[in-house]
């Protein structure tokens, strides 16, 4: 009776607050469509532009480009500290070497190399907390030998049969 009486109030709680996030979020995006509208700009052109990267056409109008080739491990952390840092990007790949290329305008140049050091000094953080598998594998081998003594008694005694 009170695990219902519970149960009960419990769903009446969460159909509440789904309702209350449902309100919010259909508000939120009536807000942007009115904004949209505003400045007659359509929903795609919004995404597009909420990312700092850029096509490589827009770039070469706008000034010098730099390029820098970065591996596939590193892009990820890369394009996140770029965008935080409000940097305008293009990334390529290269189908020879499977390297991307960065492509950046000159302009930004001191804004890349922090982002650079900040992204190297995260994967190499990253990098040192993990151990090898070889390596905890021959660690934990190591205790085990140490755990376990071979120190085994050879007295065999024989049973008289009757």
């Amino acid at each position: 009776m009170i695990n219902e009486e519970t149960s009960n109030k419990t769903l009446h709680m969460e159909m509440q607050a789904a309702k209350v996030t449902a309100k919010g979020i259909q508000k939120l995006l009536k807000d942007l469509m009115q904004k949209l509208d505003q400045q007659k700009q359509s929903l795609d052109s919004y995404l597009k532009s909420s990312s700092k990267e850029v096509t490589m056409k827009d770039m070469v109008k706008k000034g010098q480009l730099e390029e820098l080739e970065v591996k596939d491990c590193d892009l990820k952390e890369l394009k996140k500290e770029l965008n935080k840092n409000g940097v305008k990007f293009s990334v390529m790949k290269d189908k020879e070497t499977g390297n991307h290329s960065v492509f950046f305008q000159a302009k930004d140049t001191a804004v890349m190399e922090k982002a650079f050091r900040n992204t190297l000094a995260t994967v190499e953080k990253k990098e040192a907390k993990k151990d090898s598998v070889i390596q905890s594998i021959d660690k934990y081998k190591q205790a085990m030998k140490d755990t376990v003594t071979k120190d085994k008694v050879k007295n065999k005694q024989k049973e008289q049969s009757l």
